[in-house]
């Protein structure tokens, strides 16, 4: 540990004092780093030497204003470094300097050193075998055996600040150079830990972009998105002098007559109508068979999904431990098990694709391809339009919000966009090479349509009858457990993403990710939930159904426990209980099993007469509008909270629960909901009006094809 907190000291002296680079590493680093680094120590030695010998003489003190003048950014620039800072026995594995003063550094005497070779903000990753460090101590825990490199649990990293001229490889090469640390770690006198990666002490170097250089890419889509804008203000008037319009021909009591403008490319063009869509967005459905609570159990969960991955974003904070420490506190569980929001996503996707289209759905029409294949194009028009241009949009304007010290934005994340966004439009990013993904967290928006694609199966089979439809749901939800069992078996899986990643085991991390956490095989028992579901509704839609108090307590109580016991009943897992792999595969099954059944009595009560309070509260007409919004919030969310935490100029610092709702969760969540309020008006609604069109003219043209055969076959 002394290693630990001495290093950034004997950086700054060693960069000050040390010898010029030899022969051997200068063929390496480019020529320029090395002139503009020199330059910058022969400025520091200059301004040193000069105040010692000055010192109070008056007969140098011009000299020494001129000195000082001439040199001064160099102070700056090592002031701007990081520094040992507090909190070292929390683990602060973030020792961050000024950023701001690092980018404003000007050398009075040489301006292409501020101009053309601009200072940068970089991360010095050290290779500190802290794992090893604590295996050999008292305090021996299960970690890491190095923490070298960015995105590592246990990631040391000091801020410098170095001209833009030098590469990450070249100030690596430099920093090792410097060979400040010894290869042994001395403990004790008969005790040692060696270094990784031989003797170096810097195994990676990553700087921070200082500016944004947008290419034809961003400039084509950047016209887009103002055609696009421009299209929507100009529909909005049109549409605004169009009732204007209408409502002085009803005030005339003429007759309205559809016109051939309103009947051709206007009908089209105003569906970009800001005006009509923005109310379409605020509308409240009277309809009585519409189910209840659904927005609101949709907008909560997607709260819930926020939380969690600002959670996730507290590996960077500047007190890990503390952040650790919390799931030692049972309460906790509930922010760490949000991934129970993403299967409510599920079970609500498949309650509400059978609660719509079984009572459309018959026999004969299921045996018609033109209806499944309107089927399936439904889905992709609905979805593709605000989904793709939301991807474009983060490839070509999210660089835009990877400023600033902190390394949170995933630029890896947007490049990928460019080369592998095509796997994103084929809905196919979760399951071909998903280590190489675009936006990370559209694998659900792959996994969900994977579901989406097989659910004719059990469709088919609840339209054939309930026992069809529960024995094959049943079957596929026993397949999925099995496969469950195995995989966990197989590599010995532990149960959360963060165990996963706190291994440091890239097969460990990708099995548990890719192949269970978002495959669609292992996640499909929530969505078989939602399909029974829906079908339960659709049965009792226009029943009157009465139950017993005490019954209803007791299915509310059951209700409760199950959810409560899916989240909670990992605690002892999370705060470092060993649990054998049939343990961690049960529940890993099992905990959605029993989710999945608490929301199905969660849906019926509040349809059914059977939620008092609760149902009144969950049925409150504000959270329609919320609820719509929610699939472009999803979208969009996690740039902004990578964006709100990248603001800052320094390490996250966990405070507790409540300050990361206050400070981060509801600024996301409002920011992510106005954001996609401006999405959906521009994108999703209006081609979801334009698919609507496109649909009903195929399904005429079916059914007048269909008529002309039956016509045949009577004659």
């Amino acid at each position: 540990m002394k290693v630990y907190l001495f290093f950034i000291f004997s950086v700054c002296f060693q960069l000050v004092n040390g010898n010029e680079f030899e022969f051997s590493v200068r063929n390496l680093i480019s020529e320029k780093c090395i002139k503009d680094i020199d330059t910058w120590k022969t400025s520091l030695k200059a301004l040193s030497a000069e105040l010692l010998q000055c010192g109070n003489q008056e007969s140098c003190q011009e000299t020494k204003k001129k000195v000082y003048h001439d040199n001064i950014y160099s102070v700056y620039q090592l002031d701007s470094f990081g520094k040992i800072p507090p909190n070292l026995l929390g683990f602060n594995k973030v020792w961050m300097g000024e950023y701001d003063e690092c980018l404003d550094v000007v050398n009075p005497l040489d301006k292409s050193y501020h101009f053309n070779s601009i200072t940068q903000f970089c991360w010095a990753h050290l290779n500190l075998p802290i794992g090893k460090i604590l295996s050999k101590t008292e305090n021996a825990v299960k970690t890491m055996s190095t923490t070298c490199g960015a995105g590592r649990p246990t990631d040391v990293k000091t801020s410098i600040c170095m001209p833009r001229s030098c590469s990450e490889h070249d100030l690596k090469l430099a920093l090792n150079h410097l060979k400040i640390l010894p290869t042994p770690v001395k403990l004790s006198e008969n005790t040692t830990v060696d270094l990784e990666n031989g003797d170096k002490y810097v195994c990676e170097v990553t700087c921070r972009p200082v500016d944004f250089q947008p290419n034809y890419a961003f400039w084509i889509v950047t016209v887009i998105l103002g055609i696009t804008v421009l299209m929507c203000i100009f529909a909005t008037v049109a549409d605004y002098y169009k009732e204007i319009e209408d409502e002085k021909m009803l005030q005339d009591e003429k007759k309205m007559k559809n016109s051939s403008i309103s009947d051709g490319f206007f009908k089209y063009f105003l569906t970009f109508s800001m005006l009509t869509n923005g109310r379409s967005l605020l509308r409240i459905s009277n309809n009585p068979n519409n189910l209840k609570g659904v927005e609101c159990i949709r907008f909560i969960s997607f709260t819930w999904v926020v939380s969690g991955h600002i959670w996730g974003d507290w590996e960077n904070a500047d007190n890990p431990l503390k952040t650790i420490d919390i799931l030692k506190t049972r309460s906790y569980e509930v922010w760490v098990n949000a991934f129970f929001s993403v299967d409510t996503f599920f079970f609500l996707s498949g309650l509400m694709l059978s609660y719509s289209f079984l009572p459309k759905l018959t026999i004969q029409k299921a045996k018609d391809p033109v209806v499944w294949f309107i089927f399936y194009l439904h889905r992709i028009l609905r979805l593709t339009p605000a989904y793709l241009s939301f991807i474009v949009f983060y490839a070509t304007y999210g660089p835009l919000t990877d400023f600033g010290p902190n390394e949170i934005v995933k630029r890896e994340d947007m490049d990928n966009c460019k080369k592998y966004g095509w796997k994103n439009l084929l809905y196919i990013n979760n399951i071909y090479e998903p280590r190489k993904n675009c936006l990370s967290i559209s694998w659900y928006m792959a996994a969900d349509t994977q579901m989406y694609l097989v659910s004719p199966i059990f469709l088919i089979a609840f339209l054939l009858g309930p026992i069809p439809g529960i024995l094959i749901s049943i079957a596929v939800i026993l397949l999925s457990t099995l496969l469950n069992y195995w995989l966990f078996f197989r590599f010995d899986l532990p149960l959360t993403l963060i165990q996963a990643y706190m291994t440091g085991d890239d097969n460990i991390i990708h099995v548990l990710q890719d192949l269970v956490y978002e495959a669609a095989y292992i996640r499909i028992p929530p969505f078989l939930f939602g399909i029974g579901m829906g079908y339960v509704m659709l049965r009792t839609r226009n029943s009157r159904i009465n139950m017993n108090t005490g019954i209803v307590f007791v299915l509310w109580l059951v209700s409760a426990l199950l959810a409560l016991v899916s989240i909670f009943s990992i605690h002892s897992y999370n705060r470092g209980d060993y649990w054998t792999p049939m343990k961690r595969a049960s529940y890993y099954a099992f905990s959605r099993i029993a989710w999945s059944i608490s929301l199905s009595w969660l849906i019926f009560a509040l349809n059914r007469g059977q939620s008092g309070l609760i149902g009144k509260f969950m049925s409150l007409p504000f959270w329609t509008p919320l609820g719509k919004l929610t699939f472009c919030a999803y979208l969009c969310h996690i740039l902004i909270v990578n964006a709100l935490f990248n603001l800052e100029r320094s390490p996250p610092h966990f405070v507790g629960a409540f300050h990361t709702y206050l400070t981060k969760v509801i600024p996301s969540v409002v920011a992510s909901c106005l954001f996609a309020t401006i999405w959906t008006l521009l994108f999703e609604m209006p081609f979801a009006k334009l698919e609507s069109f496109l649909l009903q003219k195929m399904m005429s043209r079916s059914k007048k094809e269909n008529e002309k055969n039956m016509e045949c076959t009577k004659i």
